[in-house]
């Protein structure tokens, strides 16, 4: 994983939004793990259980954390591995992160 390339597309997500410490390493794990190759789709669904399940407490529940997580899942055609070669299913939850949140 490009660590300078996640870092460069957190910073346009998050931009003046003041978003829970939390969110970074929960959507560089998920980065992470989207942009390996090969896949280790096991480690995938660990980090994506972790962002949605964060995201869904209390204390994730935020408009900051909401509107970072989607502009950087909107974002996905500029992270560094295409989601076109993972399975239809990850690629659908990857797609849907943003729009879900998006809506909300």
């Amino acid at each position: 994983m490009n660590e300078d390339r996640f870092e460069e597309l957190y910073r346009l997500a998050v931009r003046y939004r003041h978003a829970s410490p939390q969110l970074r390493p929960l959507l560089r794990h998920v980065y992470g793990a989207a942009v390996t190759r090969p896949a280790d789709l096991v480690e995938l669904k660990n980090a994506l259980e972790s962002l949605l399940s964060f995201l869904a407490s209390d204390g994730g529940r935020t408009d900051a954390n909401c509107s970072t997580t989607d502009a950087l899942f909107c974002a996905g055609d500029q992270w560094e591995s295409s989601w076109s070669d993972l399975p239809e299913e990850f690629r659908g939850v990857l797609n849907d992160v943003g729009g879900v949140l998006h809506d909300t």
